[in-house]
């Protein structure tokens, strides 16, 4: 049972990035696109999709119900895209991409409503409809909200950081490069992107979880430092200043022990006792300009030989950024 959580833990680092747009491929064609007009008839408000069902030519003989999906509730709310801007039985135009499997189904980027403004729920979208006022932004998803003054930035790792989507080494980064990995990380890849997940809600276990694209937020409780990651509500416990003992933990974020060498917070990871020989070691340390929380990861298991080197990532400072549940239902 113990290797078996080993193993899957590494599944689970190699298939965050790869089997996650393997999945989205698989599902819309990012090169089509659709529009319809129709009335809102249900609206999920949810991670880790939001999904919102339209009529379309009610009443009719050619009545048709479209089911769209969406971004998270997660990056919607920092894109300032709240649940109240749709209601049931609103009149609205919806435009996306095609579903590769079903002629009903999209995934909504731009939605029009009736006092011409326009939701963008696609990060990376333009306005579609230039006339409208426009719903949507990405400020805080790219990096754009910095703290100018050095003296109200952080002074240690703890506080609340945030992922850049589509900064290079932050979202996305931990595990993304093929190159790194022996022919034994290569094989457990392909096996990865190839193993069916149950839901979205699937928890991430230890070590991918620390990819996730949503903030974390480190806290200092003295003998113990937690680190809380919003994607899954992921909890992780830090046992501080105590030789690593694991008592044989099943968890799949494992038993963690860490140590300050300086201004660093190294911890140690390890699963289910001795019988593991699976380690993840980790760094946390401030940038100089103190906007960045640095992070570095490497994984030590001498018979699986998965991922030798060390990955990075870090996350930035962003002035009233923040935690939220994630709350994930599918």
């Amino acid at each position: 049972m113990l290797r078996s959580l080993t193993i899957s833990a590494i599944l689970m680092l190699l298939a965050t990035t790869a089997s996650a747009h393997h999945n989205w491929a698989a599902t819309y064609d990012v090169n089509t696109d659709i529009e319809i007009e129709g009335v809102i008839s249900s609206i999920e408000w949810r991670n880790p999709h939001i999904r919102v069902s339209f009529t379309v030519n009610g009443g009719t003989s050619n009545e048709k119900i479209y089911t769209t999906e969406s971004n998270s509730v997660a990056s919607l709310t920092r894109m300032e895209v709240t649940a109240d801007l749709l209601s049931v039985g609103t009149p609205v135009r919806v435009a996306g991409y095609r579903s590769r499997t079903s002629d009903t189904d999209i995934f909504m980027n731009h939605l029009l409503l009736p006092s011409n403004r326009e939701v963008i729920f696609l990060r990376t979208a333009d306005p579609r409809w230039p006339d409208a006022a426009r719903v949507g932004n990405t400020a805080r998803l790219h990096g754009g909200v910095v703290e100018d003054d050095f003296t109200k930035r952080p002074t240690s790792v703890f506080g609340v950081w945030t992922t850049v989507f589509g900064g290079q080494g932050s979202h996305q980064a931990l595990g993304k490069d093929p190159a790194q990995w022996t022919e034994k990380g290569k094989e457990m890849a392909e096996l990865a992107a190839n193993t069916p997940v149950d839901s979205s809600c699937t928890p991430k276990a230890m070590p991918g979880v620390m990819g996730n694209p949503y903030p974390i937020q480190l806290i200092d409780q003295g003998e113990m430092v937690i680190i809380h990651a919003e994607e899954f509500d992921s909890i992780r416990e830090v046992h501080m200043g105590v030789p690593h003992m694991d008592p044989g933990t099943a968890d799949i974020l494992g038993y963690s022990t860490g140590r300050w060498i300086e201004n660093t917070l190294t911890v140690t990871t390890t699963f289910g006792g001795s019988e593991s020989d699976m380690r993840v070691l980790e760094s946390f340390s401030l940038s100089g300009d103190h906007n960045r929380l640095l992070y570095s990861q490497v994984i030590v298991d001498p018979e699986m030989r998965v991922m030798p080197t060390v990955n990075k990532k870090w996350w930035q400072y962003q002035p009233g950024a923040f935690v939220q549940p994630y709350e994930c239902s599918y």
